[in-house]
């Protein structure tokens, strides 16, 4: 939504600032509303599907005028969402041909149209994110990026970003988002007073609920959009020639390894696209240069979309490779809370295989050292400020250093 710095080379070649995302995912995991909310949060932003928009509903369309009897263009949803967001949900369900259509509008950033007479060009300077779904309705880990959706790879290269959304079971987060969807539901209840009440109350009972309220971090969506307004209008970030350097590194890094894979091949266009994060998040922070941290931070997104479109076989080898790169900024309590759900699921498991079924029990317990040996895989070796966080104590987890343990409570 911030997007990168827009540069036009000696007034004869213009290359785009806008970021363009693909979100590929199981069906239920919140693409539509993540697009409804970026639709909300943008200053300009178009919303159409494709299933519902043909070629010219996109691009553009030449039409007899009835009264005056001349040619008329009228332009499509990426002409209309010029210097604003284009959102297009079902991508894969547009016709090959329409999708076509919109080459020249995500690369160019510009639509030619000769038809009737008429002969121009239309500006289309917009971001596009789409949303997709996979091949079968389900993404399966074991194919590539491309085996799980009907997509060119033309389309594909143009998109700076590749999500990958998979709907996984895991009963710690499951429990978690039926509680906000609950939430949700009896917060938006148009009959029954009580019903804040109510809500308060359990707000007090959930430490997460309380933590998301009184969480001064998080900006409403109004200040958001102003923010982004500012920082578009007012920031234009300049990048360093020492980091074009590294990026031209993790560039034939990324090309060597690619060569060996069967995912998404790396082009010359994902050097731009490095580029361009780089410019967007120096420009997020109000930054009029590109630091070193800014690059840093979109190598790591770079090769977290990389590495996603992989197969399962193959993530673990490049996540070994790139570390140096992908642990930059982690937040290590996600990560080491992500290891202790694993190893709780594991021991839940085993517990189902050896008395038939889990529904009697309580809670679970873990070995401290088995997380010790899990973190030191990733090169973390201080379990302690984990151990003392907001993060451990709200998800239930009891720490017994006397006996070792990890103690987690299951839900009834």
């Amino acid at each position: 939504m911030f997007g990168g710095q827009e540069k036009n080379v000696k007034g004869k070649h213009r290359l785009r600032g806008d970021i363009n995302v693909l979100l590929l995912g199981d069906p239920g995991t919140a693409k539509s509303q993540f697009l409804k909310y970026v639709e909300k949060t943008g200053h300009r932003a178009v919303y159409t599907t494709g299933k519902g928009a043909s070629a010219v509903g996109l691009t553009a369309a030449v039409h007899k005028d009835p009264v005056t009897r001349e040619w008329t263009l009228e332009g499509g949803a990426l002409v209309l969402a010029d210097r604003g967001i284009c959102l297009i949900d079902e991508f894969d369900k547009m016709n090959d041909q329409d999708r076509v259509s919109i080459h020249e509008a995500m690369e160019q950033q510009s639509i030619s149209i000769s038809k009737a007479g008429i002969v121009t060009s239309l500006q289309a300077r917009c971001s596009v994110i789409a949303a997709a779904n996979p091949v079968g309705g389900r993404y399966d880990s074991s194919k590539t990026f491309t085996q799980n959706v009907e997509l060119t790879d033309p389309i594909i290269s143009r998109f700076d970003v590749l999500c990958v959304v998979k709907d996984i079971v895991d009963p710690f987060t499951d429990e978690m988002l039926a509680r906000f969807v609950v939430d949700s539901h009896a917060r938006s209840q148009p009959k029954g007073a009580n019903l804040e009440d109510r809500v308060s109350t359990d707000v007090d009972d959930d430490p997460l609920a309380a933590a998301r309220q009184a969480d001064p971090d998080v900006l409403s969506q109004d200040m958001l959009k102003k923010y982004i307004t500012y920082a578009k209008l007012n920031v234009f970030p300049k990048i360093h020639d020492a980091d074009l350097d590294k990026i031209s590194h993790v560039y034939a890094e990324l090309r060597r390894e690619s060569s060996h894979g069967q995912g998404v091949p790396i082009a010359v266009r994902h050097i731009e696209s490095i580029i361009r994060m780089s410019e967007a998040h120096a420009r997020m922070h109000l930054r009029s240069y590109v630091s070193q941290e800014d690059v840093d931070m979109a190598i790591r997104v770079l090769l977290d979309s990389f590495i996603s479109t992989q197969k399962f076989g193959v993530q673990k080898a490049l996540q070994k490779n790139f570390r140096k790169y992908m642990t930059f900024k982690k937040d290590y309590n996600e990560l080491l809370l992500l290891l202790l759900r694993t190893l709780v699921k594991d021991a839940v498991h085993f517990e189902e295989i050896m008395a038939g079924s889990a529904s009697r029990l309580t809670h679970v317990e873990v070995k401290l050292e088995d997380l010790r040996n899990k973190a030191q895989e990733y090169e973390i070796y201080d379990l302690k400020p984990f151990f003392s966080s907001a993060c451990f104590r709200d998800n239930g987890f009891l720490l017994d250093e006397g006996r070792g343990i990890i103690r987690h409570p299951l839900a009834e």
